[in-house]
């Protein structure tokens, strides 16, 4: 197989590096906006604290099974239009963790699942790097 796909070009990689510049930005915001709402108000859900993390919990056990599936698929492609798409939906199993987890933050009050999503976006970045 060929380094390209002339029907499936992909994303440069300045493309992809702004991608992934979005998604970041994205998640910090919205951590920063979340923690200024709970600072004023108090919890909006606290009686779902128990039941929401066991979902978050298996939430993030699906989305590292996911990222890691797609590093793998990543790393042996040799089609560079087909490394693209293993970045970008790697990337937003990442980003998904940590939107949950901000929206975990908001009803409960606890920042946990948001920072450990925040940080598994970043494994994510790490574990299904642009390849040039």
């Amino acid at each position: 197989m060929s380094d390209s796909d002339p029907q499936h070009p992909g994303a440069s990689p300045t493309q992809l590096r702004l991608i992934r510049m979005s998604l970041l930005t994205a998640v910090v915001v919205t951590g920063i906006l979340v923690s200024v709402m709970v600072q004023n108000d108090p919890p909006r859900a606290p009686e779902l604290a128990s039941p929401l993390l066991m979902v978050n919990a298996a939430y993030l056990i699906g989305a590292m099974a996911g990222i890691l599936y797609f590093q793998r698929r990543h790393a042996a492609e040799p089609v560079r239009g087909r490394r693209v798409t293993f970045n970008v939906i790697a990337w937003a199993m990442g980003e998904s963790t940590a939107l949950f987890g901000a929206v975990h933050y908001l009803l409960i009050g606890n920042p946990v699942p948001y920072l450990v999503g925040l940080a598994t976006l970043i494994a994510a970045f790490v574990l299904v790097p642009i390849r040039d």
